[in-house]
């Protein structure tokens, strides 16, 4: 299914997710950006509207399973992609960290604390696989090591079952907030690494919608957003010489500063004239 999204100033993004009819479309977009379920690319899709009006930008929402096949496959030209992905053949750029959160029943004790271990989610049942970093490694302590299938691999529809009392679910804190209900709280796992977000495009791919997109999400402005990013060295950072050469200093002149008009060349001046004065003055006594 395809949603137009009505920026409010004339401007439309396309928004394409799960079950997209691809034999309707009917005009190829100048750039199509996937985007992980919970991230929000719709700042940058602002951007572009304002840059770009006449040229359609199309999102499409992908879970963990889809990021890296969507850009394999040639479906997408770039994506907001969250880590774990394989990035062989991609370039990337780190853009920010989310947190990693329990979703729960509202009321339920893991509630009782601002933030929760691994270690109290050992008595729960798991309603699907997390999608975040470093649980394998804490599956073995917490039981989870051959769990009975999940319940679904849908997010929306893990938590509504979680609002539901059957159990909890582990997703980045974005993905808690999308599907936030009344019903639900989550809490920060503190033994849990950040989930690490990323911008992905092949490696092979290059062309000027591509650049300029990825000049949006880096912070380029419009008159350099065209370019692509320098290399992020010492030598790069300094400032270029212009090849103005500069005009040589005048006579009499302080290197550096117009040649009468500083305050040290004027006092310089006025005592080498009295010592001048002074000079002759005792010539002339000398002379009586």
């Amino acid at each position: 299914m395809d949603r137009q999204d009505d920026q409010g100033d004339g401007s439309r993004i396309d928004v394409e997710v799960d079950g997209a009819d691809h034999d309707q479309e009917v005009a190829t977009p100048a750039l199509t950006v996937a985007f992980a379920r919970g991230v929000n690319p719709g700042k940058w899709a602002r951007i572009w509207n304002e840059r770009r009006p006449d040229d359609e930008l199309r999102l499409v929402r992908v879970d963990l399973d889809e990021q890296r096949e969507v850009l394999r496959s040639g479906a997408v030209d770039v994506a907001l992609v969250r880590v774990p992905i394989d990035t062989e053949g991609l370039n990337t750029i780190a853009l920010f960290e989310e947190l990693p959160v329990v979703v729960f029943a509202k009321g339920a004790a893991l509630g009782e604390h601002d933030t929760v271990e691994t270690a109290a989610l050992a008595e729960e049942q798991l309603i699907m696989a997390p999608l975040v970093l470093g649980w394998a490694d804490q599956a073995d302590t917490l039981g989870f090591a051959a769990p009975a299938a999940p319940l679904t691999s849908d997010p929306e529809a893990a938590i509504e079952l979680a609002a539901s009392e059957v159990g909890i679910v582990v997703v980045p804190q974005s993905v808690a907030r999308l599907h936030q209900r009344k019903d639900v709280e989550y809490r920060p796992i503190v033994d849990l690494p950040p989930v690490p977000v990323l911008l992905a495009w092949p490696r092979d791919r290059e062309d000027e919608a591509l650049e300029e997109f990825i000049g949006i999400v880096r912070g380029r402005t419009a008159n350099s957003s065209r370019r692509s990013a320098p290399a992020e060295t010492p030598a790069a950072a300094a400032p270029q010489q212009t090849g103005k050469r500069r005009k040589p200093p005048k006579a009499g002149s302080t290197p550096g500063t117009a040649a009468g008009t500083s305050r040290g060349a004027q006092l310089a001046a006025r005592k080498a004239k009295q010592e001048a004065l002074a000079r002759e003055r005792r010539k002339k006594r000398k002379g009586r």
